[in-house]
């Protein structure tokens, strides 16, 4: 009796494990089905090849290759190209571009493999960091921190330190503090860093130098030959440590309020943007909030669009203060709409903000345009409307050369540039 109850509470324990295994769990039916070496190699900028070798006591019929990079939601499926056998060897090409992948990539894949006899497996995962292997990269650490550099360790240890003082002051001044690692390449030249940058277009590439590019959410490519780059760099780290601090599933800050804290994390306002933002006052030409949650589609209006992005940011920390900046960018990180977002931390909206920071400026309402008639558009910017992920592009400009008009170019990168004379 004894025993008979044993084997019965034995099987009753091994049913409700099944019951709660993982869905990802992958029981394998397939003791036929043999890896014998899955591998991965690179080039960069120009492809990574993924190789399989697999064998079965039945023809193998079926190879599928699953990929992504970093934590991003998408995993992508690909098809290698072989002849069913016993045993076959599996070769998948991803053909890269410059700026395809971003040094310091995780990419994780695994393989699944199905038999003429109705077999299937599914191999563990595979991880390759995908680096920049034309450099000798020397790490430099402290916190959390890290800068990589291939020249010139005294400089790459100088923006170390510098980094440190500038996460310090956003903790101080904004309130947005750094809770996971993040990681800044320091090119020392331009042609050394051509490879690692999305190209815009010929044209735009010949005439401007990428000084800084926020890549992925928490990395950094750097151009070290700049004599100066204190101000590129706060303004990267700024969006680096705002948009990990505000991360959510739904959608991106509104540009105004990430612009914003960019340029106030450099400081002054620099003197170009001064005059824009002082003759649009004068003219009362501004662009409105509303117009401001996007970026300007007027290449002629980038420098007045970062310089009213600080003024507005400036104007609600210097009246209401850190920490209701602090608070509204918490609101974003659950996903608020814009405009539920302001009315939650200061009890007014899009329209109300303009109006107040109008008359902080000096000038009074804004004047509506007359009933009946259509509003002018203010370039191609919209309000934040739906909580639904759709990267804007983030485009950090010093200056972008008239006509371009290619800010909508490439999503989820920041680039910092200077036009070349």
């Amino acid at each position: 009796m004894k025993r008979s109850r044993w084997w019965f509470y034995l099987f009753l324990a091994l049913f409700c494990a099944l019951l709660i295994a993982p869905a990802g769990l992958v029981w394998s039916q397939d003791a036929g089905i043999q890896v014998l070496n899955s591998s991965a190699s690179y080039s960069f900028a120009k492809e990574i090849r993924f190789r399989l070798t697999a064998q079965s006591d039945a023809d193998i019929q079926s190879v599928i290759l699953f990929y992504r990079v970093g934590d991003s939601r998408v995993v992508t499926r690909a098809y290698p190209e072989f002849r069913p056998s016993r045993q076959v060897q599996a070769e998948w090409r991803w053909q890269l571009f410059p700026g395809s992948l971003y040094p310091g990539a995780l990419i994780t894949y695994y393989w699944q493999i199905s038999d003429a006899a109705g077999r299937q497996t599914r191999t563990t995962s595979y991880s390759l960091v995908y680096q920049d292997d034309r450099f000798d990269w020397q790490e430099y650490a402290q916190d959390l921190v890290h800068v990589y550099a291939y020249r010139d360790a005294k400089k790459a240890q100088a923006l170390l330190q510098q980094s440190l003082q500038i996460l310090e002051r956003l903790g101080q001044e904004i309130g947005v503090t750094l809770e996971q690692p993040i990681h800044i390449y320091v090119y020392a030249n331009r042609n050394d860093m051509r490879l690692a940058l999305p190209s815009r277009s010929e044209r735009y590439d010949e005439m401007t130098v990428t000084l800084g590019m926020v890549v992925a959410d928490d990395t950094l490519l750097l151009l070290g030959s700049e004599p100066d780059l204190d101000q590129t760099l706060a303004h990267e780290l700024s969006h680096i440590v705002v948009g990990l601090a505000t991360k959510n599933p739904f959608g991106d800050l509104p540009r105004w309020l990430d612009e914003g804290l960019a340029m106030y994390a450099e400081g002054e306002l620099p003197a170009r943007n001064r005059r824009a933002l002082d003759q649009a006052v004068k003219q009362d030409d501004l662009i409105s909030v509303r117009s401001l949650s996007g970026y300007s589609g007027d290449p002629a209006k980038v420098d007045l669009f970062y310089a009213e992005s600080y003024s507005l940011v400036k104007f609600l920390l210097e009246t209401y203060g850190r920490e209701k900046l602090v608070a509204l960018l918490q609101e974003f990180k659950r996903g608020a709409y814009q405009e539920d977002a302001l009315q939650r931390v200061y009890g007014f909206g899009l329209d109300e903000l303009d109006r107040l920071w109008r008359e902080s400026l000096g000038l009074g309402p804004r004047q509506l345009p007359a009933a009946g008639t259509p509003p002018v558009a203010e370039g191609e910017a919209t309000p934040q409307a739906s909580p639904t992920p759709a990267p804007a592009p983030e485009v950090c400009g010093l200056s972008i050369l008239p006509g371009i008009g290619l800010l909508g170019m490439y999503l989820a990168v920041r680039r910092r540039t200077r036009a070349l004379s």
